[in-house]
């Protein structure tokens, strides 16, 4: 109902309450009013000028307490429809960088993936993949999403922050002195597969690439490698003395 339905409803029902409370004290209580009207109600509410005075008093309360709840209600009507607005915009602007992030992390897990880890390194290669990795890694970036989204709710916030966390280790792959291939395909992996997760469509990037490529990141494998029990293709690692 809009505020000022509201507030004329609370105004004619305060007035029809005071009528019938000072027309029931007229019919079943003393008095010497003549029931005539306009007459009879200047009588009634000086006979019963106590029980008029607190029944406009308790209307007048009401209806001031009416104004400040709806008051109260337009500034969380407000809020929620700036809030709504807000996770729209987060969404859409986070969109676009995440397609972004996604096509690069398909670019370079594709030329990771066509290292051969024994062979001498191609140097061009490296710098294209290290710099692919500054621009989707950026630490003002991330920092900045990081605030855009604590307007989400808490399982996309959590989506988000996972993403972060993953594009963070990936970050580290920054120096081509000490460049792992293995370990930055993994990390590799483990970004594109939470990109896919928060925007399904930037599969189209990775298309191909899981069938032919190691294992993708996950925690349990990141144990059982780091273990020695598996390696990073997941298969059982033979002990070195089993013939």
């Amino acid at each position: 109902m809009e505020r000022w339905k509201q507030g004329l409803s609370i105004i004619l029902g305060s007035t029809a309450a005071t009528v019938l409370v000072l027309a029931g004290a007229l019919a079943w209580g003393p008095h010497q009013c003549k029931l005539a009207f306009p007459m009879v109600v200047g009588c009634a509410m000086g006979n019963y000028e106590n029980l008029a005075g607190g029944m406009f008093a308790a209307s007048a309360a009401l209806f001031a307490g009416w104004l400040a709840w709806s008051g109260v209600q337009v500034q969380v009507s407000a809020e929620e429809k700036r809030a709504s607005a807000d996770r729209v915009e987060v969404e859409r602007v986070l969109a676009g960088d995440i397609d972004n992030s996604a096509e690069a992390l398909g670019a370079i897990w594709k030329i990771l993936g066509d290292i051969d880890e024994e062979a001498p390194r191609d140097p061009a290669k490296i710098a294209a993949i290290i710099w692919g990795i500054e621009q989707i890694t950026d630490d003002a970036w991330l920092s900045t999403c990081r605030k855009m989204v604590t307007v989400l709710g808490w399982e996309r916030r959590r989506n988000y922050e996972t993403l972060f966390s993953a594009l963070e280790t990936l970050g580290q792959f920054r120096n081509a002195d000490e460049f792992d291939v293995g370990d930055a395909l993994r990390a590799t992996q483990s970004a594109a597969n939470y990109c896919e997760c928060l925007q399904p469509a930037c599969s189209e990037y990775f298309a191909g690439l899981f069938q032919r490529s190691p294992k993708a990141w996950s925690l349990g494998y990141a144990i059982q490698m780091q273990a020695g029990v598996i390696d990073r293709f997941g298969e059982p690692v033979k002990p070195e003395n089993d013939e």
